[in-house]
């Protein structure tokens, strides 16, 4: 039976009952993509491992790509003998893919004990995806894996070198399709160019400020592209100047070089627009493109309902006439689009007869109304990357179900195909990573522009006090994965980078945040007055606060033993506080658990603190269709503070203010100084009083 698959692969769906009876129900809940794909991975399969296989290739997300082989064989070794144990399966790799995954809820069923060997292969393979009490947990569950093995995958997890971002270049393994292979002479004259050099770039749009989604392709392009002494482009995206503007431009410029890099070349696809424009007349006159009078509606429509647009079979020479006609002007926006004539029953919706085309009459910030017609992104990026003799067309996962509609226009154009292969986008908690809805926010007065320090912009990052330096380290560590985009990262751990960072370099001073001041009577005839801050302050004492509070002592770091005499109030808070020296004994200070950090009034200045937290309160704000209503309200504290007054202070100095976090000085404004919050000690540094 196996015999009769491949020749008949890719033959109408009815004729498969002819040939395969017992499969051509499951063959026929496949995608032409999908039938593709059970072409490349079958063999001499039986008939349990054929309806297995296409099974499989039907439950293939992005996250699963990588496991595919590891799945096949154990299809193929009888591991995995039904529907039900292959979706036990995936289901422990998209658990085994999350770090608190456990065995639990599998515990005693007999579709575990048949993938164990799954899981083991997996951890075989791809060492380090498990934690050490996770694989003894495994080992636990499943008595057949022998202390040997074990042993032996917690050493290669231990000995595994971390995989540097450049390197994973040379590792990536996208779907395969057929028209994505170049022919001989265009791989001959590619090479020639490219004189064997890895060519990347790094596409953004410039309709609005980078965010930190960005530094993933900034960091796979730029930086894998010096490490492996290629050649990398900026190049700039503006195929659609409604949205375009120069200060967009400028700020991703100084952005790149602010991460220390130089573009080998700057572009921008405008300057391909000449190009562009004979490729869609090529098309036009090869019957693969026609003009279109749908409205925006009516095309959704029926290309939502497989249905072919009514100007499908305009005489090419009429199409030709008009599109010309459009770039002279002389149709309104919404009158014509170019559409290529594709498969408007495809079961890609991508390649329903997509536009190429349409009229704009908004001037370019580079071009300016040379143009009345413009390109859509999908028609033009292709084409830049090929004319650039880009090697690598890296892009992320939700770029991946155009990538047939990327090759299909290459491919008519008889034009050079780079590998093209997506990754997962970023996405951090209790932010947004999404440009449209940033530009919203800052609409609705939510936020400060696209520099508001919280958010998660390079300018926002910047004026919050990061550093490219912690930014790329964070961007090492979660690095660049394809387990799909819906995988949110901890914003923890980026704060952990810039802590760790500044930890080693800002230097430590005491300030007083949201100060109080103290009277500290010396003798009968001196008073010295001091700030301390208004949490270690409070009315009624506890035994687990050590700080200031009626009749109790403390201790005034480096300097003395206090008693709280009186603490006066001024609507129903602490104004100012009495206390008496006791002691100044280096003994007698090192009793007390209460050190408080305090400054003199005559060697201080009063400055201004900006504290930022979390923009929302929950950690996925982009699934939530009114995400404004989930913005956390305390988002941006203002606080005094003092400071050591002997000190310079100059804008972008950093300093770790003791017992509170790393601050940035953000701006000096007659002579007053403001801080921003870069981000506060990690929970074992905490020396707050309770």
């Amino acid at each position: 039976m196996q015999y009769f698959v491949k020749p008949f692969i890719r033959i109408p769906l009815y004729h498969y009952s002819q040939f395969i009876p017992s499969i051509a129900s499951t063959l026929k809940n496949l995608s032409p993509t999908q039938l593709t794909q059970f072409h490349q991975l079958i063999q001499n399969d039986d008939e349990k491992q054929l309806k297995l296989i296409a099974y499989l290739v039907q439950k293939l997300k992005p996250g699963l790509i990588p496991y595919k082989h590891i799945l096949l064989q154990q299809i193929r070794s009888r591991s995995i003998e039904s529907n039900q144990d292959l979706e036990y399966a995936i289901k422990l790799i998209q658990k085994i893919q999350n770090p608190e995954f456990y065995l639990n809820e599998y515990i005693n069923t007999i579709q575990e004990k048949r993938i164990h060997s799954c899981i083991i292969q997996i951890n075989q393979k791809y060492p380090g995806l498990c934690k050490s009490e996770q694989l003894v947990r495994i080992q636990e569950q499943f008595p057949e894996c022998t202390q040997e093995l074990m042993n032996k995958m917690i050493v290669n997890r231990q000995n595994q070198p971390k995989q540097q971002i450049y390197q994973k270049i040379q590792t990536f393994t996208p779907r395969d399709i057929p028209e994505q292979h170049n022919e001989p002479e265009q791989l001959e004259k590619h090479k020639y160019i490219t004189q064997g050099k890895i060519v990347l770039r790094f596409p953004p749009e410039p309709n609005g400020f980078l965010h930190l989604g960005h530094v993933r392709s900034i960091r796979l392009n730029f930086y894998s592209a010096e490490q492996l002494n290629g050649d990398c482009y900026l190049r700039y995206d503006d195929t659609n100047p409604a949205n375009e503007k120069q200060i967009y431009i400028d700020q991703i410029e100084d952005n790149v070089k602010w991460f220390g890099h130089k573009p080998t070349h700057i572009t921008y696809a405008s300057d391909y627009f000449p190009f562009i424009f004979d490729c869609a007349i090529k098309l036009i006159k090869e019957n693969k493109a026609f003009i279109c009078e749908q409205n925006r509606e009516e095309m959704k429509e029926f290309r939502r309902n497989k249905q072919p647009s009514p100007y499908r079979n305009r005489d090419m020479n009429e199409s030709l006439r008009i599109f010309n006609e459009m770039q002279e002007g002389k149709y309104p926006e919404s009158k014509y689009t170019l559409r290529l004539k594709i498969d408007y029953q495809h079961s890609n919706p991508t390649l329903r007869d997509p536009v190429a085309y349409r009229v704009l009459y908004t001037q370019h910030p580079k071009s300016g109304d040379k143009w009345k017609v413009y390109p859509m992104y999908d028609f033009a990026h292709c084409i830049c990357d090929s004319l650039e003799n880009i090697t690598h067309s890296l892009c992320t996962l939700e770029f991946e179900i155009r990538r047939e509609l990327y090759y299909w226009i290459l491919s008519n154009l008889n034009l050079y195909k780079p590998f093209v292969y997506e990754f997962s986008r970023l996405n951090v908690s209790n932010n947004m990573l999404s440009k449209r809805k940033i530009g919203k926010m800052i609409e609705m007065g939510i936020v400060n522009g696209w520099d508001d320090p919280r958010l998660l912009t390079l300018a926002g990052l910047r004026k919050r006090g990061y550093t490219p330096q912690a930014i790329n380290d964070f961007i090492d560590q979660v690095s660049v994965p394809r387990g799909g985009n819906e995988q949110i990262i901890s914003i923890k751990l980026l704060e952990n980078c810039i802590r760790k960072e500044l930890d080693k370099k800002v230097p430590k001073i005491m300030a007083i945040l949201n100060p109080i001041l103290i009277d500290v009577e010396i003798d009968k005839n001196t008073i010295k007055q001091v700030y301390v801050q208004q949490d270690d302050v409070k009315l009624i004492d506890n035994p687990e606060f050590y700080g200031l509070s009626p009749n109790k002592q403390v201790c005034l770091r480096f300097f003395g033993v206090v008693l709280c005499e009186d603490i006066i109030l001024e609507n129903d808070k602490p104004k100012y506080i009495k206390v008496k020296l006791i002691s100044t004994d280096l003994n007698d200070r090192k009793k007390l658990k209460g050190q408080i950090n305090w400054l003199d009034k005559q060697d201080c200045i009063a400055a201004t603190v900006n504290e930022y937290s979390y923009l929302f309160d929950t950690e996925n704000p982009a699934e939530i269709p009114e995400f404004w209503n989930q913005i956390n309200k305390n988002s941006l504290q203002i606080y005094d503070v003092k400071v050591p007054k002997s000190l310079e202070y100059k804008i972008g100095d950093r300093f770790q203010f003791e017992r509170n976090g790393f601050y940035i000085v953000d701006s000096l404004k007659d002579g007053h100084i403001y801080f921003n919050k870069i981000v506060g000690l990690s929970e074992g540094e905490k020396k707050n009083l309770k």
